[in-house]
């Protein structure tokens, strides 16, 4: 027995919308003759895609900035050290790891409109109350990493619906190209949430930055109300209980060996490497080359520039074949720009690796979600990008522990090279040894 399907009647549909685009909806014959095929025409032409774009560029914008923002509040509003800022990080993301998998279930059986904006305004009022509790004097590293905690769990709600929705509201032509305009949107926010958190920060103070978040998200769930999404049809509904439809899931991918190598080498990468430059690179940059932790917005935006090049090239190029070798590609090189930042003694150097590291970023952030996206059956969906979200989300704050805590012992630059290291000798592993991986489109 599994709950009512609400959202078909919510949205005014039953079905999946005829987005008239000449694909799988709708009936070819009906279709105008002038207008373009769905494999020449954007993600962006789909009223619906487009909606949830638009709220993907405000949303992207906090999740980018939030981090930077309390990395920034611990280490220099509130004189903390890496450790701390570790804490704080690993506070956001942890709730990942308790609530992704069900987050996931939720998004293959509860209305999936209401689940984004729901888990939205939660993460809006956690943003006002840091910036209240900075203008009362009242917060401190233990109420930044409480309220850090509460502000991850709505995060980590939202997240596995809004990863499923993109192949249910756009055809299979159009997959790749919705997948790299959404990664637009995440590598505009890399660029711009940051610096402009910093601008704001440096010019009206820390809770000014705080409520700046707080604007965004509220304007990015104003831009969710055209949205209509497509109800769960009955047969795609779980019928189990939500952990033993979890366990489907992760039996499907275990059964994929494609897949599950995929799986790996995401689950390696947010142990490491993405810890490393997400986190602890901000560290770096205060306690080794000397300059304010605000000072990370810069390579991180050039990171995002170099994002956005290789989507857009990639965008360009259409469907490439042999995606799964591109993709471990570009964590080759990705992991080898992550060990050079770690041995860099100045500034200056860290900003045409981070901007190489951005390039090879574009790369893997459109090839790994695509790839499971278009190898995964819809009703696993939403139980899927669950798992997906949790190795690439929900690994990050233990990997961001785990190196704040080896670097007390060996340097924060040591381990950031270290965790690279390791990366880039497993992928090497893989990719030697699982011709089927790089192969898979």
């Amino acid at each position: 027995m599994h709950e009512p399907d609400v959202e078909a009647t919510d949205a005014g549909l039953t079905s999946p919308p005829d987005h008239g685009t000449g694909g799988t909806a709708g009936n070819p014959a009906d279709a105008d003759p002038t207008e373009a095929p769905a494999a020449t025409r954007g993600a962006l032409s789909i009223p619906a895609f487009r909606a949830l774009w638009i709220n993907n560029v405000f949303y992207f914008l906090v999740m980018n900035a939030q981090r930077f923002a309390l990395g920034w509040l611990v280490l220099d509003g509130l004189d903390g050290d890496e450790r701390d800022q570790g804490i704080v990080v690993f506070a956001l993301g942890v709730p990942a790891l308790f609530l992704v998998l069900q987050a996931g279930s939720w998004a293959d059986r509860l209305d999936r409109k209401k689940l984004l904006v729901g888990s939205q305004l939660g993460s809006l009022v956690m943003m006002a109350a840091i910036a209240l509790a900075i203008e009362t004097d009242a917060i401190s590293i233990t109420l930044a990493i409480a309220l850090a905690v509460v502000a991850g769990s709505f995060g980590v709600i939202g997240q596995p619906v809004r990863s499923a929705l993109v192949p249910i509201l756009v055809d299979r032509d159009r997959l790749f190209n919705a997948i790299g305009v959404t990664a637009l949107a995440m590598t505009a926010s890399m660029i711009l949430g940051p610096l402009l958190v910093q601008l704001v920060g440096d010019r009206f103070g820390f809770a000014a930055g705080f409520w700046f978040l707080t604007i965004l998200l509220l304007l990015g769930c104003l831009a969710l109300i055209p949205l209509r999404i497509p109800g769960h049809a009955p047969s795609e509904v779980p019928s189990a209980s939500v952990w033993a439809g979890t366990l489907e899931a992760v039996r499907s991918v275990i059964a994929d060996r494609s897949l599950n190598r995929l799986f790996l080498l995401l689950t390696v990468a947010g142990l490491t490497v993405n810890p490393a430059v997400m986190v602890s690179l901000q560290a770096h940059v205060k306690e080794e080359l000397g300059r304010d932790a605000a000072d990370a917005a810069l390579p991180f935006a050039l990171m995002g520039l170099g994002i956005a090049i290789s989507s857009i090239v990639i965008m360009r190029k259409g469907d490439l074949a042999n995606k799964g070798m591109w993709f471990q590609r570009a964590m080759m090189v990705g992991s080898t720009m992550t060990f050079l930042m770690g041995r860099t003694t100045e500034y200056g150097q860290l900003l045409p690796l981070t901007f190489v590291m951005g390039l090879a970023g574009g790369a893997y952030i459109n090839m790994n979600q695509g790839l499971i996206q278009a190898n995964t059956p819809q009703p696993l969906m939403g139980r899927v990008m669950g798992l997906f979200t949790l190795v690439n989300a929900g690994l990050l704050p233990v990997g961001a522990l785990l190196a704040g805590w080896i670097s007390s012992f060996i340097g924060i630059g040591t381990t950031i090279s270290a965790a690279a290291a390791i990366c880039l000798c497993v992928v090497i592993t893989v990719y030697v040894t699982e011709s089927e991986l790089r192969r898979l489109s």
